[in-house]
C-alpha cells in the first residue's frame, strides 16, 4: 500500500500530459491519473450510445429534477450539486432528503441495464487499492450522478472544482468532517449526447491555489478564470456519445460551446485522500 506522500499536491503541475485510452476504469490507469502521470483516461462506448441518447431525453423532460444553475446561467442540470444544494439550510434539507431518491431515479431510467454511474462506482471500488465509497457530510450521503446540460451555443469558461473550496465559501470553515483531508479531486463525465461540432473538453496541466484563483477570476462574481490571464490549454478532447472521460477537477478545465445540438453528460466528482484511503464520489 502507498502513502499520502506518493500523490501530488492538489494544484501542482501534472508530471504527465498524456491521455490513456482504456476498455474500463482499472487500477493501473486510475493510479497513474491520481499520481498526475497522465492527464485523462478515455473509455469509448462506456454506455450504449443509442440508449444514452434516449436517457438524455428523459432527463431533459423531467420537470421535477431538470433545472438551471443558480450561479451559472448558461448551464442546466438534472439532479443536485453540492454548491447549490448546501448553500442554505432550506436547500440543504432538500439536497439530503432527495439524494438517495435521485440516485434511485437515475438507476430506474436505465433498468434493466446497468447505469454508467453504477458501473463507474463498481470499477472505482475494484480498481483503487483501498476501494471507494459514497462521500458523506454530517453523516448524510451526498448525491452522485448529476447530469450537466450545455444547450446549443453554451459552454463553460476555464475553472477548477474542489469541494473544500465550496465548503469554505458556504460554511465559512476550512475544516468540515473529513472533507479537509482531500488531497485531490477527479471528475468523471459520461456523455449521453454530444454535438457533431463543438463541445470539446479543454484540459490544462496546472491548477491555482485559492488566493491565485481569486486574483485570476473573469470577474468578482464569476465561477471561472479570465482566459487571457492563463496559458493556452494543453489538450482538447472531443467527446462522443457513450464515452467516459476522467480528468483532474483541481486543474483548469473548460468546455467549448456546442453547435447544433445539446451536450448532455452525467458527471461525478471523485475525492482522493491517499492510496491507503478509499476514494469517495459525489456530484
Amino acid at each position: 500500500m502507498g502513502t499520502l506522500s506518493e500523490l501530488p499536491r492538489p494544484f501542482s503541475e501534472l508530471s504527465g500530459s498524456g491521455v490513456v485510452e482504456a476498455g474500463k476504469v482499472n487500477a493501473a490507469e486510475l493510479l497513474a491519473l491520481a499520481r498526475g502521470e497522465i492527464m485523462a483516461i478515455l473509455v469509448e462506448d462506456y454506455c450504449d450510445p443509442q440508449l444514452g441518447r434516449s436517457i438524455a431525453q428523459h432527463l431533459l423532460d423531467d420537470e421535477h429534477r431538470y433545472t438551471g444553475y443558480d450561479n451559472v446561467p448558461d448551464v442546466h442540470k438534472w439532479g443536485h450539486n453540492t454548491y447549490e444544494g448546501l448553500s442554505s439550510p432550506e436547500h440543504e434539507e432538500h439536497y439530503f432528503s432527495d439524494a438517495l431518491p435521485s440516485i434511485q431515479s437515475l438507476r430506474d431510467y436505465w433498468s434493466p441495464y446497468l447505469s454508467p454511474i453504477d458501473r463507474l462506482r463498481l470499477e472505482l471500488q475494484e480498481g483503487w487499492p483501498s476501494g471507494a465509497n459514497m462521500e458523506y457530510l454530517d453523516r448524510r450521503a451526498l448525491f452522485v450522478g448529476q447530469a450537466r446540460i450545455f444547450h446549443e451555443g453554451k459552454g463553460a469558461i476555464p475553472h477548477q472544482d474542489f469541494l473544500p473550496w465550496e465548503l469554505r465559501d458556504l460554511r465559512k470553515s476550512q475544516h468540515v468532517d473529513g472533507v479537509a483531508q482531500l488531497t485531490g479531486q477527479l471528475t468523471a463525465n459520461m456523455y449521453l449526447q454530444t454535438p457533431e461540432v463543438g463541445g470539446e473538453l479543454e484540459l490544462w496541466p496546472i491548477g491555482y491555489d485559492y488566493a491565485d484563483y481569486e486574483s485570476l477570476r473573469a470577474s468578482p462574481d464569476s465561477y471561472g478564470l479570465n482566459r487571457t490571464k492563463i496559458p493556452e490549454a494543453a489538450t482538447m478532447l472531443k467527446p462522443r456519445d457513450g464515452m467516459l472521460i476522467l480528468f483532474h477537477a483541481t486543474r483548469v478545465h473548460a468546455v467549448r460551446p456546442s453547435e447544433g445540438a445539446d451536450r448532455v453528460a452525467i458527471s461525478a466528482f471523485i475525492g482522493v485522500r491517499g492510496i491507503d484511503r478509499p476514494l469517495a464520489y459525489w456530484s
